[in-house]
């Protein structure tokens, strides 16, 4: 039987409208709906709670770790190996977790719902394993093609109640970018300890423009002097000082991390760049430079900070212990 054409057109006319269904259909109602549920609080129900650290000071821990979607080592998120493979990378990473022993972690590149990593919430994956009640996640990418998720961004697991949490705007690399998949934004918490607030920030600065680090740090800086209250600034700022390997600015000389200390408003460690490859961040099998930060406000002394060696991703997790002045302890 042959067709008159013009109903072979309207045939064909269907099949491609049916094709544009399945294909832009998913990503046109993910598009509609990530801004609705862009930030979640989650009370995470786990087995054995993290236990409250017995310190002689009320000192605070804080951890940042960009966990690289749980691909570890592998440069395209699509080869981080099987799913349980993968299962077991993050496995291992909720046992680190437990050995850093800090009260509020900030994760980076942590997925929601990506195809790549089987669809697993790895915020709450890790927060269960490693006994984190509170858990607080930010969308930054969030888009589905064909039935293939990519939902990923920042998120923060906590010992403590987390009192508040909203996103701050950040500038974006490209408007379109911005509009057709999301853009990288930082994730406020305030956590409360012993009657006293504290603010978190989880950051993770783009990779692609020091000049839109740069950017990025003013607008937390921002941020900052409009808050008032002790806080912390952790995450992959993909920025490193001058002075420090591998450190670069934009065209008009400006760098996230010299941004951040023209402004004395924050402490950072390592001060200086010792050359020491245990002392970087990035990447973990070829160490050359830090660009993984906890930057803690004036009103904090710094206790304690390491960068701890591990292969689970191609960045270290940064750690540090703080403790409020006197003069803020009083406030």
């Amino acid at each position: 039987m042959i067709w008159p054409r013009r109903t072979r057109y309207r045939v064909l006319l269907g099949i491609a409208l049916v094709m544009i269904a399945v294909v832009l259909g998913p990503y046109g109602f993910s598009r509609a709906v990530s801004a609705s549920r862009a930030l979640e609080v989650v009370a995470v129900d786990v087995t054995t709670p993290a236990p409250f650290a017995d310190r002689d000071e009320p000192v605070l821990r804080i951890a940042c770790y960009n966990i690289a979607h749980g691909r570890g080592l592998a440069d395209s998120n699509w080869d981080g190996g099987t799913e349980k493979e993968r299962e077991q990378r993050l496995d291992g990473i909720a046992a680190l977790l437990v050995e850093i022993d800090a009260d509020v972690v900030v994760l980076n590149e942590v997925d929601f719902n990506a195809t790549w990593s089987s669809s697993v919430d790895q915020a709450e994956y890790l927060a269960q394993r490693a006994g984190y009640r509170h858990v607080v996640k930010l969308s930054n990418l969030d888009f589905c093609i064909a039935h293939r998720s990519w939902r990923f961004g920042n998120a923060v697991l906590s010992r403590y109640p987390i009192t508040d949490a909203y996103e701050i705007d950040m500038p974006g690399y490209k408007r379109w970018e911005t509009v057709l998949a999301g853009k990288k934004r930082a994730l406020f918490c305030e956590i409360e300890v012993g009657g006293q607030s504290h603010g978190v920030i989880a950051a993770h600065l783009s990779h692609r423009s020091e000049a839109l680090r740069a950017a990025s740090a003013k607008r937390l800086l921002e941020f900052a002097s409009s808050y008032g209250k002790p806080l912390a600034i952790a995450g992959d700022l993909n920025s490193s000082p001058t002075g420090f390997a591998g450190a670069q600015t934009s065209t008009a000389g400006e760098s996230a991390m010299d941004v951040f200390d023209q402004s004395a408003r924050f402490t950072r460690t390592p001060a200086k760049d010792t050359g020491d490859p245990l002392a970087y961040t990035f990447r973990t099998d070829r160490p050359s430079r830090t660009i993984d930060w906890i930057l803690a406000s004036k009103d904090y002394v710094v206790n304690g900070y390491k960068a701890v060696d591990s292969l689970l991703s191609d960045h270290r997790p940064v750690v540090a212990e703080v403790v409020l002045t006197k003069e803020s302890d009083a406030k």
